[in-house]
């Protein structure tokens, strides 16, 4: 099993966290469990076709190749046979910037590619699917980025300044000060947040503090937990598990060991 990041385009990384490539086999099957991380995403599926569920959502059959919202709880993939996924992880307000998609109609959604003008999903599909190392892969997603660049530059907003403050602050600030940071209402930030990013400033915060938690927790072998407490804001232990619960349905130390295997073998 093999999972390989790639960095984007100095010209490219306000808009682009990474590039991806998945790949491997799981003739007996593959369950993969997904908390939020705050970015949305382009995917291309280009081996055997998978499956994904989330809550108590049917689980559905993904496109081959889609755009991805925000996520707001952990959703799991279903894996069987030949696994070939190429795909680019995306500033929140990346999408908006580039088409004007209210990002709202987007959340805990996969949309086809062809749901948005412009974009040739056969032509892309078929490039991505036909190259055979990572590089050629990667350069096809990175060319299109780069053709869409001065689209995604004009649709930069404050709100997009926002999104990099909370981002700064691991999540761990209010939509007061975030506001007051950026000398604008709490009522408009939150109006266009909605728009461009599709969740409140609120809630934004909070996926981003879970997902860079997170991220620490399967990482390291051993969690001095009241520490984790104090770094991250929250209440108490209670209020922690609270959090855990409700975004990836399971308990932080039940995460912990999960994700400490799963590391082992996606890499």
């Amino acid at each position: 099993m093999r999972y390989q990041k790639f960095q984007a385009a100095s010209d490219l990384r306000p808009f682009v966290e990474c590039y991806f490539i998945w790949e491997g086999e799981a003739p007996d099957g593959l369950t993969v469990q997904s908390p939020p991380n705050g970015f949305s995403s382009m995917v291309f599926n280009y081996a055997d076709p998978y499956i994904a569920s989330q809550n108590n959502n049917a689980p559905m059959h993904v496109p081959k190749a889609f755009v991805s919202g925000q996520f707001t709880s952990n959703y799991t993939l279903d894996l069987k046979g030949q696994i070939g996924i190429a795909g680019i992880v995306l500033k929140p307000c990346c999408i908006h910037n580039i088409f004007g998609t209210r990002m709202s109609e987007l959340v805990n959604s996969r949309v086809p590619l062809s749901y948005f003008p412009g974009l040739p999903e056969e032509i892309l599909w078929t490039a991505v699917k036909d190259q055979s190392s990572d590089e050629g892969r990667t350069k096809i997603l990175e060319e299109l980025m780069i053709s869409y660049l001065p689209a995604a530059k004009r649709g930069v907003s404050i709100i997009d300044e926002a999104v990099e403050y909370i981002d700064a602050c691991k999540g761990c600030v209010s939509v007061e000060a975030v506001a007051e940071k950026l000398s604008i209402s709490r009522r408009y930030l939150e109006k266009k947040f909605l728009e461009k990013v599709g969740i409140s400033p609120k809630f934004y915060a909070r996926i981003k503090r879970f997902g860079t938690l997170s991220n620490k927790i399967a990482r390291q072998e051993k969690i001095d937990w009241q520490e984790i407490v104090v770094e991250y804001d929250f209440h108490d232990q209670s209020h922690l598990v609270k959090e855990f619960m409700e975004f990836n349905q399971m308990n932080p130390s039940q995460y912990h060991l999960v994700h400490r295997e799963l590391s082992r073998f996606v890499k």
